[in-house]
């Protein structure tokens, strides 16, 4: 978070939006995430009042995630944006950490739950919160840094090409998941149904693009200490 919110500050030419709030949020964040573990646990046999309890607390946590969320757009609003490399990999962030989260509160309706858990729908969620949201965030503070930890400067074309390829290699691999969870594709499974198989070769093809994209970048940065 604090990744984003340098990165997001600097390529906006702004001072960050609401700074108390970003740091608040971030320890509410880390202290609601303690306790809501009980929600993969819906479908286990865990009592329906502990069920209820988890599933308020996770909604609980989507406010400070919102917070966040809305004081970079606040930031950004009206400012001078440039849209070098590391604010390519921010905005890149905000859309992932954005589907992650609000697929997160699908999954903290007990009702939905039931449905949806142990399918290629939490695969999904997981994905674009954890793998997503860090890889962007890692990523746009690697090419922020590069500069002033090496003395040198990548590729700037090279790196918007690299932008572009993982962000797009992230929602083509895990957007279908969400399609292939909800018609109900259960994960952990190495063999399937025919009818999953188009989805399966388009999340594959996604994967294809994301590799790609990180040995692109690993070598233009290498490159670039020559």
């Amino acid at each position: 978070f604090g990744v984003i919110s340098e990165v997001i500050s600097a390529f906006s030419r702004k001072r960050i939006f609401g700074y108390s709030f970003i740091a608040l949020s971030s320890v509410a964040i880390a202290v609601l995430g303690f306790l809501v573990w009980g929600h993969h646990m819906f479908t286990s046999g865990q009592s329906p009042l502990a069920s209820t309890i988890f599933s308020a607390i996770t909604f609980l946590i989507a406010i400070p995630t919102a917070i966040k969320v809305f004081n970079w757009l606040a930031t950004m609003y009206k400012g001078e944006i440039h849209l070098d490399t590391p604010m390519l990999y921010a905005l890149a962030f905000l859309w992932v950490f954005t589907i992650g989260g609000v697929t997160g509160v699908f999954l903290a309706v007990m009702s939905v739950d039931v449905h949806l858990h142990d399918t290629y729908f939490v695969v999904a969620h997981f994905h674009y919160v954890m793998m997503g949201g860090a890889i962007t965030a890692f990523f746009g503070g690697l090419h922020y840094w590069w500069p002033k930890i090496t003395g040198r400067m990548y590729n700037e074309k090279l790196g918007r090409i690299g932008a572009g390829l993982v962000f797009l290699g992230l929602n083509v691999t895990f957007f279908p998941q969400f399609i292939l969870g909800t018609r109900g594709m259960p994960r952990r499974y190495y063999n399937y149904l025919p009818e999953f198989q188009g989805l399966h070769q388009i999340s594959t093809i996604g994967a294809y693009i994301l590799g790609f994209g990180f040995v692109m970048t690993a070598i233009y940065l290498l490159s670039s200490l020559k």
